[in-house]
């Protein structure tokens, strides 16, 4: 099948796979890295970064050059905007239409409508460039003056992991994520402003900046908004409540409550951590679950099933138990075809991360099943969190999750439109009530 005939869906998935190959390749280059790196731990890398999940098989700081570093930085920035901008932003600079067909793979790869697509992928280059510049002026100057790095130096950490950060990505040049950085209240918080202004999505960065002239916000973006916030808190309070007296027992009370903080945020698809995730209870890790299956917001550099997804669920679920005809939101009401489709992705998801867990639990079964799942969801999430197993997993179960992070970036829907043919029947049939309940 030629790239003509391809459909959106096909385009996508083929340019998520090459992009994961060739970045895997290039990180195979003698210059890129410091040790032997195995084809496999590459593309591992390569697709990790890609797709803005932050799971590493190798460490990133004893094994990437710099070169290699400016590499994985590229990825993620290309992941996190997504793969159609390189195309899109090469008509642009030459000033030409952008065609059809190229909107309508932009569009699928936003999970974005077809209207006023070009003018969102001017919006994700400015914000993308304007938020992690400004983050990297501020942390290239704090990592100077305050913990004496050298320019060069200063200026090269701040630009990968604010790039890191923003995209949702959870990549770090430090030897121990952040976890040196768990007392320092501006790292901490500036990562935190720069993973949340990623995971909103670049539809309601753009509302929110007009927002002072315009003084109105679609439901989307109150969707968003509501959900972001809710979920936050109750990840920091459930964090703070198993984990204070566990892995933070060390900690003062303020830092404590910092650091759950940050660990709440992190599970937005971030993957960065300043408690080690291993050290956490199982409990703990349960919760994680769930907030990195939720994941982040459409049309951001987050994985999961999406906060408006989690949000339409729910609100379908009250209006099934109370018998109404309508899914009401305010003055507004979300269509019902809308709530099928978050049912769909709901149950085609959990169907992605339970397989995923359980041909995972055959090929490494000395390995806990909690710290597998775990692995899984952050996989599907393109979160990056773990429990310490990603370096120790065998090839299989590599390749394994290589995929499952490949269907949580480009999405359920998307791939299985890939793999099949779209067909419409025009006959109806009779229907007839079963039991359910």
């Amino acid at each position: 099948m030629t790239w003509r005939r391809m459909t959106p869906p096909q385009r996508i998935a083929v340019s998520y796979a090459v992009f994961a190959l060739l970045g895997g390749l290039a990180l195979l280059l003698p210059i890129a890295h410091r040790i032997p790196v195995s084809f496999t731990d590459a593309v591992f890398t390569a697709a990790s970064a890609g797709y803005v999940t932050g799971l590493s098989s190798v460490n990133t700081e004893s094994t990437w050059t710099p070169f290699g570093d400016a590499l994985i930085a590229f990825l993620i920035q290309i992941g996190g905007a997504g793969i159609t901008l390189v195309t899109t932003s090469i008509y642009l600079l030459m000033g030409r239409r952008i065609p059809l067909g190229t909107r309508i793979l932009m569009a699928q790869d936003r999970n974005f409508g077809l209207v006023g697509v070009v003018r969102l992928f001017r919006n994700i280059v400015f914000y993308s460039f304007i938020i992690e510049g400004a983050a990297s002026l501020l942390l290239t100057l704090y990592l100077h003056f305050v913990y004496a790095y050298a320019w060069l130096r200063a200026v090269g950490y701040s630009v990968f992991h604010c790039i890191s950060a923003f995209n949702n990505a959870g990549f770090d040049i430090w030897s121990n994520n952040l976890e040196g950085f768990h007392d320092d209240p501006f790292v901490v918080l500036l990562t935190s402003a720069l993973i949340i202004l990623g995971g909103l999505g670049f539809v309601v960065l753009a509302e929110l900046y007009s927002y002072p002239v315009h003084r109105k916000l679609s439901l989307h973006t109150k969707i968003v908004l509501l959900m972001t916030a809710v979920l936050l808190v109750v990840g920091t309070i459930l964090i703070f409540a198993f984990e204070a007296q566990a892995s933070m027992r060390g900690l003062g009370w303020p830092s404590k409550l910092l650091n759950a903080w940050f660990m709440s945020v992190s599970t937005r698809t971030a993957g960065f951590d300043t408690v080690p995730v291993g050290s956490m209870r199982e409990v703990t890790w349960f919760i994680m679950c769930i907030l990195m299956f939720i994941g982040a917001s459409p049309g951001s550099t987050g994985g999961g099933i999406k906060t408006t997804t989690f949000y339409t669920l729910i609100k379908t679920a009250i209006a099934t138990v109370r018998g109404n005809p309508e899914i009401v939101v305010g003055e507004r009401s979300i269509p019902f075809d809308i709530a099928h489709r978050a049912l769909v992705i709901f149950l085609l998801s959990m169907g992605v991360v339970t397989g995923g867990t359980l041909i995972d639990a055959a090929l490494e079964p000395d390995l806990p099943l909690m710290k597998v799942l775990f692995e899984e969801v952050s996989a599907f999430g393109t979160v990056g969190l773990t429990t310490g197993i990603t370096g120790v997993i065998g090839t299989p179960m590599k390749w394994v999750i290589i995929f499952t992070m490949y269907i949580g970036r480009i999405g359920i829907f998307t791939f299985l439109l890939s793999i099949t043919q779209q067909s419409q029947s025009k006959a109806r049939h009779v229907p007839e009530k079963i039991f359910i309940g």
